[in-house]
């Protein structure tokens, strides 16, 4: 391990780092996003059957429910503030359902530009590298070609590195962005089922 290191040089070791803090955002982000969109799943089901959206028990628990779950917490708090009008129920319910996926979206946009910066990383590693060929090759009347070979590795290596980030990066992106948008989705969905089926009194909206 210390003599890779040493041959990737400093850039390596950074994006060796980098590739471990890329690693663990994507696997806890796959890890909530399946977790979360289960129990929400589970959360509108009694006894294996999904319950009516304007059944009472359920507003109940929602409005009693005091977890973490990202797509519940931003029904209850989108229900609490009952706006009268429609556009001002879709306004807070988007600012709710925002709110309550920061924690994954912050998570998103750290692996987008992680999927961006390691190449420009690997590219950085690569011209160390070179530079470090040419400095060797102007300052002796007689290469050393183990020198040469040390700075050739470090240049093609930081690249690979690079890429071997930035690819699976992007994929984990794209792929999470996808559920998140499946999920945001079925929330403000099904809270617009409850309300309505509710009965709540909205200005602009048909009573169910």
């Amino acid at each position: 391990m210390e003599d890779f290191i040493g041959m990737a040089g400093p850039v390596g070791l950074i994006l060796l780092v980098f590739g471990g803090i890329v690693l663990l955002a994507v696997l806890w982000s796959l890890v909530y996003t399946a977790v979360s969109w289960r129990g929400f799943r589970n959360f509108q089901k009694r006894d294996g059957r999904e319950v009516r959206p304007g059944s009472p028990e359920l507003k109940a628990d929602i409005m009693s429910y005091r977890g973490r779950n990202p797509g519940i917490y931003f029904i209850r708090e989108t229900l609490l503030e009952n706006p009268g009008e429609r556009e001002d129920f879709k306004t807070l319910a988007a600012f709710f359902l925002n709110r309550s996926l920061r924690r994954i979206t912050h998570r998103l946009r750290f692996i987008k530009l992680a999927a961006v910066i390691s190449p420009l990383l690997g590219l950085a590693g690569t011209v160390l590298g070179m530079l470090t060929v040419f400095r060797d090759l102007s300052g002796a009347a007689r290469p050393d070609p183990a020198i040469l070979a040390s700075g050739i590795w470090q240049a093609l290596i930081t690249t690979v590195m690079g890429l071997f980030i930035a690819i699976p990066a992007s994929l984990a992106y794209w792929y999470l962005s996808g559920r998140l948008r499946d999920f945001r989705a079925e929330a403000l969905g099904f809270c617009f089922r409850i309300r309505v089926a509710s009965g709540d009194s909205v200005r602009g909206e048909p009573q169910a």
